[in-house]
């Protein structure tokens, strides 16, 4: 297929990121090896970019890093460190992307940045939105997530560095009373919230 065609069906998909089974398939190539060919090509070509082995993006149309983030492995939504950060609340800017996840907690290099996912038990995977291209905790959420691996030992938390503006307390306490965990209810009683 030529550049110019498969810059097209790849634009028409409206996907911006594509794993190397997506690429067969919306190019319609029969044989993986030759699929394996024709991503070199267009990747020699510009049109797309490799961010990791098996994943590839459009260049004249890149993804958000959280974007990305809900691609490169799910499910998952952006929260922790990242999520307050997004929302102003925590105005440290994290060095890699937070995600959390019901599958097994790894960490991922694509495109020069750092995705990081934390397991998070699926009755507490909830409270994310679609914002934009991806999903996200919604700030109070974020909030909890973050004082839930604190509680654990497994993250750092300065309460009096945060910007309270953007969350609705009243939130924060009615998704708190859900939390059955006790590390973390001990956690959040300790806090002048």
């Amino acid at each position: 297929m030529k550049q110019v065609k498969a810059l097209q069906v790849l634009q028409a998909s409206g996907k911006k990121v594509f794993s190397s089974a997506d690429l067969q398939k919306i190019l319609q190539v029969a044989d993986a090896n030759y699929s394996h060919v024709q991503a070199s090509r267009l990747v020699k070509a510009g049109v797309i970019e490799r961010v990791r082995r098996g994943w590839y993006l459009l260049a004249s149309n890149r993804p958000s890093d959280f974007e990305l983030a809900n691609v490169l492995y799910g499910p998952s939504y952006v929260s922790l460190d990242s999520a307050l950060n997004f929302y102003g609340i925590l105005v440290q800017s994290p060095q890699e992307i937070i995600s959390v996840t019901t599958g097994l907690a790894r960490k991922l290099e694509a495109g020069g940045k750092t995705f990081s996912y934390v397991h998070l038990n699926q009755k507490y995977y909830s409270d994310y939105e679609k914002s934009g291209d991806f999903l996200i905790a919604s700030p109070e959420k974020a909030l909890i997530d973050t004082m839930f691996f604190v509680a654990l030992g497994r993250g750092a938390l300065s309460v009096e560095e945060l910007n309270w503006q953007s969350v609705d307390k009243d939130k924060v306490k009615q998704m708190v009373s859900k939390i059955t965990n006790k590390a973390f209810k001990n956690y959040f009683a300790s806090i002048k919230f």
